[in-house]
């Protein structure tokens, strides 16, 4: 599975194609380009949070890592957390 879950507005959306479904009309086609799994993401004030899951491959081009796993390439954004074995871009790592 893809996605473990979306939070989107108040809403709580476990359901694939709807997920894929936001995320096209918000701008983030580059997640659904990337070989993920488990994802537990949330879009909040147009801005991606990733907070769990594997992102195994793929161009991460802005928003912020919170925890799961990565080895994709970061373009840009925040890594916060998470184990991070990916290349890094550009972007701010606490």
């Amino acid at each position: 599975m893809r996605y473990s879950q979306l939070k989107f507005a108040t809403s709580i959306i476990t359901d694939q194609d709807r997920i894929d479904e936001i995320l096209k009309s918000e701008g983030f086609h580059w997640l659904i380009d990337s070989e993920i799994e488990m994802a537990k993401i949330e879009i909040k004030k147009r801005t991606l949070i990733w907070w769990d899951g594997f992102f195994y491959s793929g161009d991460w081009y802005y928003g912020i890592l919170k925890g799961g796993k990565f080895w994709g390439t970061f373009h840009n954004g925040i890594i916060e957390g998470g184990q991070f074995y990916g290349k890094f871009i550009s972007g701010v790592r606490e």
